[in-house]
């Protein structure tokens, strides 16, 4: 486990759980602009909390691994905008289905990483 990333993200997590006790204490509060705005402030909160606490966990880098931590991020950012429903009348959720494409686009990678693994695995033997 690496520290510089653990730290920052149990912090930002221990924020997130201040903020949401805060914010269901005083409901008369709001922000100054629209809903989808802060929809976004808070997927992209997500996704960096969830980003460090994978590389805190991350043992090796490799571009194949970036890139699926990527579409995971991706995934987590559009699950967010999905869960919040900000969504004027109308208008189609299409959050939730592309984020579950970008899922199985990592999952893909990975099921395509540890095949790599496995072959090189068998060849050092």
């Amino acid at each position: 486990m690496k520290k510089r990333y653990f730290i920052p993200a149990c912090m930002l997590s221990a924020a997130a759980v201040g903020f949401v006790i805060f914010a269901m204490g005083h409901p008369e509060l709001s922000f100054p602009w629209d809903n989808w705005v802060t929809g976004i402030l808070y997927g992209g909160y997500t996704d960096v909390v969830v980003l460090l606490f994978i590389l805190a966990f991350c043992k090796k880098k490799t571009r194949l691994n970036i890139l699926t931590i990527i579409f995971e991020l991706g995934a987590v950012f559009f699950l967010v905008q999905s869960l919040l429903g900000l969504f004027p009348n109308g208008q189609v959720n299409w959050y939730l289905p592309l984020a579950m494409v970008l899922n199985c686009i990592a999952i893909f990678l990975n099921l395509a990483q540890q095949r790599k693994y496995k072959k090189s695995d068998k060849t050092n033997q």
